[in-house]
């Protein structure tokens, strides 16, 4: 007579959540478990493929796809198991039901979440969305906008004059801001009748807006600043929306350290047509 065990499902479950598709090894599918183990992995690999690609708004969908997939899946196994095992209610006894067989799993399968899955996770979770609450980077940015940013771009370089950061409110740390850098450290920054100029020389600015009706918020304040030298490990930042930003003018400068990242697409708008805009 064959030497049968009782399968559980709570066992077969949690079997399930420390590895995909050993579950299913548990109530005797072990072809089965294997398929869904190997499934798996490879879609994880699709998953982390498809997250190098989220710098751009297309990207980003298929990173969503890719996960949407990849999540639908694991629940697929779970509940496979679970009811699988609980329809079954026992099942042949086989050499590696064994606790050592398990125990080698959950050892090969925390190897791979502490040498390949942690080293990889940071990287994902370095984007973060942002929502508009305010006109100041008008036209660029419009309140309800919502963006993408990447917060671990400026962990291999320094943001650069034209990029639209996210940073800590200087006067206040639990509110974030997004301005435009346009003073970099050393140089001296002069706004003469809205004229922007870096070491006495006007440059090309492109993103300046100005209001020709409405309240000018900090009109007289806002048309000359300066000059002033930008510290060692700081930035000088401008809202687009020159008669009404609060930015740098009012608040000073920005340290390199509050940065938290930078603005790279519209994920959602009011206006659809600017759904996945880059943001320049």
């Amino acid at each position: 007579m064959e030497n049968l065990k009782k399968t559980r499902p709570v066992i077969a479950l949690l079997l399930s959540l420390i590895a995909p598709g050993l579950g299913q090894v548990h109530s005797g599918k072990l072809k089965r478990g294997i398929v869904f183990f190997l499934v798996f992995e490879v879609l994880f690999i699709l998953l982390y493929i498809c997250s190098g690609l989220r710098f751009k708004f297309n990207g980003f969908i298929l990173f969503l796809v890719c996960g949407i997939t990849f999540l639908g899946f694991f629940l697929f196994i779970l509940l496979n198991a679970l009811f699988g095992t609980n329809k079954l209610r026992v099942t042949v006894r086989k050499p590696y039901h064994r606790w050592y067989f398990y125990v080698a799993i959950s050892a090969a399968i925390f190897l791979i979440n502490e040498f390949i899955l942690e080293p990889i996770l940071p990287d994902i979770k370095s984007f973060k969305p942002y929502w508009i609450s305010s006109r100041g980077m008008a036209p660029a940015l419009l309140v309800g906008d919502r963006l993408v940013a990447d917060r671990k771009i400026y962990k291999d370089e320094r943001p650069k004059r034209g990029d639209i950061v996210i940073f800590e409110f200087p006067k206040d740390p639990s509110k974030d801001f997004v301005k435009r850098v346009i003073g970099l450290e050393g140089e001296k920054v002069e706004i003469t009748d809205n004229k922007v100029h870096i070491n006495d020389k006007l440059i090309d600015d492109p993103w300046g807006y100005y209001e020709s009706s409405g309240e000018k918020k900090y009109l007289k304040e806002l048309e000359n600043f300066g000059p002033v030298v930008v510290p060692k490990d700081s930035l000088f930042v401008l809202g687009d929306n020159r008669h009404n930003s609060m930015d740098s003018r009012i608040f000073g400068f920005v340290d390199l350290t509050k940065v938290k990242g930078k603005a790279l697409y519209l994920y959602w708008a009011k206006n659809k047509s600017r759904i996945g805009m880059e943001i320049k």
